[in-house]
């Protein structure tokens, strides 16, 4: 994966999850709404290691990570080599049948697909979306483009510091626009810090 290439891989990936694959956990079903890509190599970007890229160890590619900050679907990683990274989910849709709500904020992700599947045990995994599932994604689901930069992400490197490598469904941004907050959201934006509103809406500014 040439450098010069990677936003292009990580848009492409994006794409393809958000408008092809769902996560699966219990008897829950959430589509990908915001998607922020994380990848360590010590020789091409000749980085000293950024502690918010979590280390790992014989991680297959699409394997489920979890860890304090949330959870990732892994790249195929080890740091033993210094190769290593993931895509962390930020936001996802929970299709309901009694509507789809919005799950904003990657620890509240972390929290939902695990207690979605303390009932029956089933462990949350990422599965292809049924043909009509793909065709309505298609649809409805616009990846932004440009993508934004990751937040709170700092590098010594001007290579990949502030790179724009969070993609998110327009969906998200039409919400915020319209109503100022997610309303079925289970993150009330109301009831957070300034500090915290405003870092989102800025992470969603149309402008």
């Amino acid at each position: 994966m040439a450098s010069e290439n990677i936003l292009n891989v990580f848009g492409n990936i994006a794409d393809k999850l958000m408008k092809e694959f769902c996560i699966i956990s219990g008897a829950k079903k959430y589509y990908f709404a915001e998607l922020e890509f994380y990848y360590y190599d010590k020789i091409r970007f000749k980085e000293v290691w950024n502690e918010k890229t979590y280390p790992r160890n014989d991680r297959a590619a699409g394997e489920l990570f979890f860890h304090y900050s949330g959870f990732d679907i892994c790249f195929n990683s080890n740091f033993k080599d210094g190769k290593f990274g993931g895509i962390l989910i930020r936001s996802l849709i929970d299709v309901a049948k009694t509507g789809n709500k919005y799950v904003t904020g990657p620890l509240l992700c972390l929290n939902e697909v695990l207690n979605a599947c303390t009932k029956n045990k089933e462990l949350p995994k990422v599965v292809q979306l049924n043909e009509e599932e793909k065709l309505y994604q298609n649809k409805n689901c616009v990846i932004s483009d440009p993508p934004i930069p990751r937040y709170g992400i700092t590098y010594k490197n001007k290579a990949i510091k502030d790179v724009p490598w969070c993609f998110f469904d327009k969906r998200l941004l039409d919400e915020n626009n319209q109503k100022n907050k997610f309303e079925n959201s289970t993150w009330d934006y109301v009831k957070k810090e300034a500090r915290d509103s405003v870092r989102y809406y800025h992470r969603f500014d149309s402008k």
